[in-house]
């Protein structure tokens, strides 16, 4: 039984080691990767997610409507 939780202890550390290894051979994220990550709307709060929901669907609304405008041939 030892000898199975030193084994069992022994491949953990060896996984968590790759693993530590293969995130820092990860090349940083770009200056405008970082910029666009920026512009992404924030999630909404505990507070206001019910404001996001109708803001949301507000836009969704006004899309449509100029998307049937625009579409409808005189």
């Amino acid at each position: 039984m030892r000898y199975f939780v030193v084994v069992a202890l022994i491949v953990l550390g060896v996984i968590f080691l790759r693993q530590k290894k293969a995130e820092n051979s990860v090349p940083q994220k770009t200056a405008e990767a970082v910029a666009q990550a920026t512009l992404t709307p924030r999630p909404a709060s505990e507070h206001d997610w019910a404001k996001a929901a109708i803001d949301r669907t507000n836009e969704v609304r006004q899309k449509v409507k100029r998307e049937r405008a625009s579409n409808e041939v005189p």
